[in-house]
C-alpha cells in the first residue's frame, strides 16, 4: 500500500463500477415516505466525517458519523405521499473555494386537504430536517447542527383542469450542505418520544 501525505484528508483509491457483484440493482426514485421533524427539536445530529490519525478512506468520507436523536419529550414523524412522484437531487454550488451541495427535495401529496395545508403552514419559514430513503434503500439526511432545511417556492397546491387530472399539493424543501453524505443512523428510534430514562 502505498504511503499518504500526513496532510491529506481524504484517501484515493480504485472505484469499481457500481453495477458489480455487490451491487447489481440500481432503481431510480425515493421511497413515498419520509421522516421529517423540527429542527429545534434534535438534540444532536450526525457530524461530518473527520480525519483522525489517518487519512479517510473513500467511503467513510461519503459517510455522516453517529445518529440523530431528538431531545427529551420530543419524537419525528412520518409523511406519506403519492408514490413516483418524490425526487431528490443534490447538485453542486458555489464558486472556486465556496463550493457547497444544494440538497433538493420535492414531493406530491394527492388530494389538497387541511392536513397537508396545516402542514405548510406549520414549516412555512421554520427549519426542519428530513429523512429521505432512495429506492437503492440508501438514506439522505436534510439539516445539520447548524442550518435546517427550509420550504421553497414550488407548484403549490391545484385542483387540476379536468376530471381526470390530479388534484394535488406539491411540496418542496431545500438545504445547502458543505459536504454530500449519506445517513446510516437511526431510523426507528426517533419515531417514538425521546426520553432521558
Amino acid at each position: 500500500m502505498a504511503e499518504v501525505d500526513p496532510k491529506t484528508c481524504i484517501a484515493l483509491d480504485d472505484i469499481n463500477e457500481a453495477m458489480d457483484c455487490g451491487n447489481p440493482d440500481n432503481m431510480g426514485g425515493i421511497v413515498p415516505q419520509l421522516i421529517f421533524g423540527y429542527w429545534n427539536d434534535v438534540a444532536t445530529f450526525p457530524d461530518y466525517p473527520k480525519k483522525t490519525a489517518s487519512a479517510l478512506d473513500l467511503e467513510a468520507a461519503g459517510a455522516l458519523v453517529g445518529d440523530l436523536v431528538m431531545k427529551d419529550g420530543c419524537k419525528a414523524n412520518v409523511i406519506a405521499f403519492t408514490d413516483e412522484t418524490g425526487e431528490l437531487k443534490i447538485t453542486d454550488q458555489g464558486e472556486i473555494a465556496g463550493e457547497s451541495f444544494l440538497y433538493d427535495l420535492t414531493i406530491i401529496s394527492a388530494k389538497m386537504r387541511k392536513k397537508i395545508f396545516g402542514f405548510e403552514n406549520a414549516t412555512k419559514g421554520r427549519k426542519m430536517f428530513f429523512i429521505v430513503q432512495d429506492n437503492n434503500g440508501t438514506y439522505y439526511l436534510m439539516g445539520d447542527k447548524r442550518r435546517g432545511a427550509m420550504r421553497a417556492s414550488g407548484d403549490g397546491s391545484t385542483t387540476g383542469g379536468a376530471s381526470t387530472a390530479r388534484n394535488q399539493n406539491t411540496l418542496h424543501y431545500t438545504f445547502t450542505s458543505p459536504r454530500k453524505c449519506v445517513y446510516e443512523g437511526d431510523v426507528e428510534a426517533i419515531l417514538t418520544v425521546a426520553t432521558s430514562e
